[in-house]
């Protein structure tokens, strides 16, 4: 199912986000209390127990920062989360705070979740303006959207519980693909479904005379 992470609190996401980079990265991630962050949400230093990959994992310093937006159908290229041109967009307003990490030593990986839509295109122009500003290798960039951590939910659905994200309080959210399955499933099997049509509801009466009930008694209370 998808979340309606717009409804999620900023620190209800950032808690999601940290809650994934402990499966992600270890344990040890460590998430820091709301106030100046000082460009980081949270931290892990080691090697990583899967991220990108087990045969290759990042080790060293690994900065995350949970990037929310209230706000539905928001992308990554967007000018207030990244334009060369807009001093007050995130990205732009973020990197000298990442150049100030790289610079003491306290960066060595720059990991970065947000529930907007990241396309190919986007996804290369951030994480080169980024590199090239801060000095970090491209490929010690991550830019994760809303479809990537989608996938990683359904791979790891204990990061939900953990960070207490109950869809129950979130308004229904339906996904056009997952309806569109619906459909085609209720068309591929609608022969199978004729003898499971709704017949028709029994009446009161009905239903009285089958329990052998004849006489109904009313009791009013004052």
């Amino acid at each position: 199912m998808k979340y309606d992470y717009p409804n999620l609190s900023a620190v209800q996401f950032e808690e999601l986000i940290v809650a994934l980079c402990q499966y992600l990265f270890g344990a040890a991630t460590l998430g820091f209390a709301q106030g100046k962050d000082g460009g980081r949400d949270a931290k892990f230093v080691g090697t990583a127990a899967q991220f990108p990959s087990t045969n290759n994992p990042w080790s060293g310093t690994v900065i995350i920062q949970a990037k929310h937006t209230s706000s539905y159908n928001k992308s990554f290229s967007e000018s207030d989360f990244f334009s060369e041109n807009t001093k007050s967009c995130i990205i732009l307003k973020e990197i000298p705070k990442i150049k100030t990490l790289k610079a003491n030593g306290e960066l060595d990986y720059y990991f970065l979740v947000s529930n907007r839509k990241l396309t190919g295109n986007a996804d290369a122009s951030i994480r080169n303006y980024i590199s090239a500003q801060a000095g970090i290798p491209i490929e010690n960039i991550y830019l994760a959207d809303v479809k990537q951590l989608e996938f990683w939910l359904k791979h790891y659905p204990n990061i939900v519980r953990i960070a207490k994200i109950d869809p129950i309080d979130s308004p229904l959210n339906v996904a056009p693909d997952e309806l569109a399955e619906i459909i085609e499933a209720l068309v591929l099997h609608k022969d199978d479904l004729k003898g499971s049509l709704p017949v028709a509801r029994t009446s009161l009466a009905e239903k009285d005379r089958l329990n052998g009930c004849d006489h109904i008694i009313l009791l009013s209370f004052h």
